[in-house]
């Protein structure tokens, strides 16, 4: 190519990892062939132009390697290596700019083509880009902790608590208020909260939209009867039971014992929390109501649902046939089900295509939640002569003489379980009981969030990103931080575990109850290892040390199939194994990468796949901030730890637990120990710190049972003096710079905006519309584009409704419904209240280039 007359060298468009195999299709051997197909090509590539004195932009291209938005399908786990890679190659070579561009893996390869071209060609400085569906999103690091502590309740100093709305209409007025117990009389109980389950009915309570009065939040929980009333028979103190329990987000519930059962052998708790509400009311209305019986045909909107997965358990059990509908993310959750009849909850098409199936003699029952224009009206259409329908929705139903008129011919029923009568609900409790036991139905899916952070759990909710239910575990007394999921009678794996680091984790979890330790290593356990292992064995713990390599998946089968002879069930691993092999990438080769790749990618994808059936706890990968930021000289530790986050993604979306933890270096213990104090004064020169192990255990144990992200960096970093190695700050980098800025002031936006000049004025509204909004809609503030349609971005009517009473709360500005619905963005929220308020109402909107707009038009910040 330097050939007389060729023109220069522009640029290098990296291609081969598009042919990696499908995450459907890995295996250990396709996994590392694919890693040197990817990371080897770029490696010989860049030393190739590095020696020829090539200074051309380098582009590193993959597709759907990179988690864009929780919940999308199957992560191309296998590409995700170049993402690590390619931090490193910016880092030791910032001449090349090199890019990473993730496209869509929903698209076609015409359209994905153009769309790198217009990438390529744009000029940007952005160099970790993501396209989806016409969106282009751009990576922002932002603080977890912030955020996090941002949501979280505070507990009462003394005594139980409960979760309580102060003022219904916005989410941020939950707060657990200190209440008294009530000891129980005649014919009642009182139940110790263990998990409660959150039900679509709160999130209406909260937001003041429920049609009647709905009573305090919470309607069912698990727990221990803990005080029994005179008269109750079949129960004692100690009982673990679940309950229809209004009130039941608090520490204590005092209920009808009418309104309880046994908690079925074999499930715990917040297992068990996922029964009363769900299961009781798809029973009553398709047994109660609907009669259901074999051959019938049953529409089941919302599938995906609480009430949906309960109800086609039941359906399947009578022997009727299901059609579901979800929206598409949860589909391939629905087929993992076994259903063959999946229709989209999204659109009206779901109708043509019932009629189609059936040869148009359509359904006998619809169990219907949807309530949007036209939802109610094909769902009738598509039930036969003499049909049931079944409304469990609160919002927006049609009234009985309404369906008279459009369907005469059905029998229409409203279901609210609050009208039945104790008895009723205790002789279905008993019977779904049976059938728990039996082993006919099982418990949903669910997912679990403290107590403390209701507002995150009802927020899951109310943007309808949840498959099954949501459950909430309340703090126990006097203790405000959330307990580690470590159990004295289950296993935990800690591969790399005769280790320095192992050691310590292990340590750290005996320290918190773990009775049974498996240490997996490659070598035997030095002197100190086995002096920590004797003292963890003094102290009770049962500790099994195997010498396996992670990589082998023999090794690993052998590995957990002698766990499961000698130990009880396995509740955890924490994969901590690895290797470092540093130098510049121009002096490494493929066989110093798959050195350090294996242990980690081969290593880490084997343990996900012989451990994915099991009901584990937690899934805890080991990364490294390489992965995270880059590191000069560990370009293959980078690529293999960014597998590991990627997988962490991956079983998260498959609704697994799965974390990835981008450590920085360790004192004194791990790889990082093993650097010498030059290259620990450098990296302390640069603004990263070591993390004291006390401290980075301590981390761990608040990060372990977190359900929120898949991906947390932990390093004692000074920015101010890292991000002085950077003529300009990086793109990626510019939440992090804003954060060492001074904190806002906190006083109420109205003085604020009184108190603001004529510069300051709209920048201020704009932030905090913007911080409001990403609140509601879930996201990091600097992901969102001020300047794109609010509709565009996931607003609903439940947040337009929340948002509207927030802003008339503290603005004291009425927003019209139509605009929030109708497409409005920030900016045009800006001007609208400028006009209400009529302050300051003379000044310009800044550009879409101004300072004060971290984003241009069309990009929306991906959060790690």
């Amino acid at each position: 190519m330097s050939g007389e007359g060729t023109p220069p060298l522009r640029g290098i468009v990296h291609l081969w990892s598009l042919d990696a195999p499908d995450t459907s299709e890995l295996t250990a051997k396709t996994l590392t062939e694919a890693q040197r197909l990817g990371c080897g090509s770029v490696l010989h590539l860049l030393q190739a132009q590095i020696e020829q004195g090539k200074v051309a932009k380098l582009w590193l291209v993959t597709r759907n390697a990179v988690d864009v938005e929780q919940g999308q399908e199957a992560l191309a786990v296998a590409q995700s290596p170049l993402w690590g890679m390619g931090k490193v190659i910016a880092m030791e070579h910032p001449q090349l700019h090199c890019a990473r561009v993730d496209l869509d893996p929903k698209s076609d390869m015409g359209t994905n083509a153009t769309s790198l071209f217009e990438e390529i060609r744009s000029g940007t400085q952005e160099d970790q880009v993501s396209l989806r569906d016409n969106v282009r999103y751009v990576a922002r690091l932002v603080h977890y902790g912030r955020e996090r502590a941002a949501g979280r309740l505070d507990v009462p100093r003394e005594g139980p608590c409960q979760l309580q709305i102060t003022t219904p209409g916005t989410l941020d007025n939950l707060v657990l208020a200190p209440v008294r117990r009530r000891s129980p009389t005649a014919g009642e109980v009182e139940i110790q909260v263990r998990a409660s389950g959150l039900n679509f009915r709160d999130v209406l309570n909260a937001l003041g939209m429920y049609p009647s009065d709905p009573g305090p939040l919470g309607s069912e929980c698990a727990g221990e009867i803990v005080a029994i009333g005179e008269g109750v028979a079949g129960f004692r103190k100690g009982d673990s039971v679940i309950a229809m329990a209004p009130g039941s987000f608090s520490g204590y519930v005092t209920v009808d014992s009418a309104m309880i059962a046994p908690k079925p052998e074999g499930l715990d708790f917040e297992a068990a929390a996922t029964i009363p509400v769900v299961f009781l009311t798809a029973y009553y209305a398709l047994h109660r109501l609907a009669n259901i019986k074999i051959g019938d045909r049953v529409l089941i909107h919302a599938a995906a649902g609480g009430v949906g997965q309960a109800a086609m358990q039941l359906a399947r059990l009578a022997g009727a046939e299901v059609f579901a509908t979800a929206s598409p993310a949860k589909w391939k959750f629905l087929e993992s089900l076994g259903v063959t009849h999946i229709m989209n909850s999204r659109t009206l098409d779901f109708a043509e295509r019932i009629m189609e199936i059936t040869r148009g003699q359509g359904v006998d029952i619809v169990l219907n939640s949807l309530t949007s224009e036209g939802f109610i009206e094909k769902s009738l259409s598509v039930l036969r002569n003499d049909g049931r329908f079944l409304e469990i929705a609160k919002v927006d139903v049609w009234k009985p003489e309404e369906v008279a008129r459009s369907r005469p011919d059905v029998s229409y029923s409203l279901i609210d379980l609050a009208q039945e009568q104790p008895t009723s609900i205790r002789a279905m409790l008993g019977e779904l009981m049976g059938l728990f036991e039996t082993g006919g139905l099982k418990p949903l899916t669910h997912r679990t969030f403290p107590l403390v952070e209701a507002i995150g759990a009802f927020r899951h909710m109310q943007q309808a990103r949840h498959i099954g239910k949501i459950i909430l575990t309340p703090p126990l007394e006097a203790d405000t931080e959330i307990s580690t999921p470590i159990r004295s009678d289950c296993a935990y794996l800690i591969t790399g575990g005769l280790g320095a680091l192992g050691m310590t984790v292990a340590r750290w979890m005996v320290d918190e109850g773990a009775r049974h330790l498996v240490l997996a290593g490659r070598r035997g356990p030095s002197h100190e290892a086995q002096a920590v292992i004797a003292r963890l064995k003094a102290s009770g713990a049962e500790v099994l040390v195997i010498g396996v390599d992670v990589s082998d998946e023999a090794q690993v089968a052998r590995l957990l199939e002698e766990i499961a002879e000698k130990m009880p069930p396995l509740a955890g691993v924490i994969h901590a194994a690895g290797v470092i092999d540093d130098g510049v990438l121009v002096q490494q080769d493929v066989a110093r990468f798959d050195k350090v790749m294996a242990p980690k990618v081969a290593g880490g994808w084997i343990l996900h796949t012989l451990t994915q059936d099991q009901p584990l706890d937690f899934f805890v990968c080991f990364s490294s901030m390489a992965s995270l930021l880059g590191s000069p000289g560990q370009g293959n530790y980078a690529a293999a730890n960014a597998f590991l986050d990627t997988l962490a993604e991956h079983r998260k979306n498959l609704g697994l637990p799965g974390l990835s933890i981008h450590w920085g270096a360790w004192a004194k213990v791990g790889l990082a120990a093993e650097m010498d104090s030059r290259q620990q004064k450098r990296l302390a020169a640069m603004g990263i710190e070591a993390i004291d192990p006390d401290r980075g255990t301590s981390v761990l144990a608040a990060l372990v049972g977190q359900t929120e992200v898949a991906r947390i960096g932990v390093c004692p970093m000074n920015w101010s003096r890292y991000l002085k190695q950077f003529p300009t700050v990086p793109g990626f980098l510019s939440e992090s710079a804003r954060c060492a800025s001074p904190v806002a002031d906190s006083m109420p936006i109205e003085r604020r905006l009184a108190q603001a000049t004529e510069e300051e004025y709209e920048d201020m509204l704009t932030a905090f519309l913007r911080d409001e909004f990403a609140s509601a809609l879930g996201m990091a503030s600097a992901r969102l584009d001020v300047q794109q349609p609010l509709n565009t971005m996931g607003l609903d009517s439940l947040m337009v409704v929340e948002m509207k009473n927030r802003m008339r709360s503290e603005l004291d500005v009425e927003i019209p419904m139509a605009e929030l619905v109708g497409g409005a963005s920030v900016f045009d929220l800006v001007r609208e209240i400028k006009t209400q308020l009529g302050t300051h109402a003379g000044i310009a909107l800044p550009s879409p280039t101004n300072a004060s707009t971290p984003i241009s038009r069309g990009e929306m910040l991906a959060r790690l």
